[in-house]
């Protein structure tokens, strides 16, 4: 059985274009800290790799070949992998499956190197992450904020340098914890800027803080 305590981030990657499982590959296999498993073109195949791998994360496709390839991962039994779906699919009805499904992260496959890497480690974490423009989707959807240029835009100005560095980890789907040990602060502190920021924007919860922070530019495109 795996270490629960190791620090590499295992990862499988499923995908049947070849230029981007190629260039996903490679992002992976050379960035500290992250080892690539496996990489297949069969979600049945990554699946018998997984079970005898356990990794951490698994980066598919909806659909790969003409198999439904989320569906056959978050069905299998016994797998305690994370999924990431990386697609070309930008609409409501394929987020919303993914979600339903059990993804953890969601990409569009024209993301960036930067993108790539924040989503493996902020799904590795626990947390969850969507691209941007899946982001403003959801925001429109269910309309958890104004838009980006109402009232709350002006208050940004009113954050400390701080508070800025707060909300852009809140943003990355970083801990209190974590916020901490990147900025070398208290967690005392932390929470401090958390209420302040929240406070100056008028906002409800770090879901809304982390939407805004999308919207305003303020995360890695």
């Amino acid at each position: 059985m795996r270490n629960e305590h190791h620090s590499t981030i295992r990862i499988a990657l499923v995908d049947d274009e070849g230029l981007a499982r190629d260039g996903f590959s490679a992002v992976l296999t050379h960035e500290e800290g992250m080892e690539l498993l496996t990489v297949t073109d069969s979600p049945r195949d990554a699946v018998m790799t997984a079970e005898r791998t356990d990794p951490d994360v698994i980066l598919t496709d909806l659909t790969v070949g003409q198999e439904r390839s989320l569906e056959i991962l978050a069905r299998a039994q016994g797998l305690r992998a994370k999924l990431i779906v990386i697609t070309s699919r930008d609409t409501e009805e394929s987020l919303f499956r993914a979600l339903k499904l059990g993804a953890r992260g969601y990409l569009l496959k024209s993301t960036t190197r930067h993108e790539l890497i924040e989503a493996v480690r902020a799904v590795a974490r626990g947390n969850a992450y969507l691209c941007p423009v899946m982001v403003s989707l959801m925001l429109d959807r269910f309309k958890i904020l104004p838009p980006a240029n109402g009232p709350h835009g002006g208050a940004f100005s009113e954050l400390s340098e701080r508070e800025v560095e707060v909300l852009k980890g809140i943003a990355l789907g970083m801990s209190n914890n974590e916020i901490a040990q990147e900025m070398s602060l208290t967690i005392a502190t932390v929470k401090s800027h958390v209420s302040n920021v929240l406070s100056k924007l008028g906002l409800r919860d770090r879901l809304q803080a982390g939407i805004l922070a999308h919207r305003k530019g303020l995360t890695p495109h």
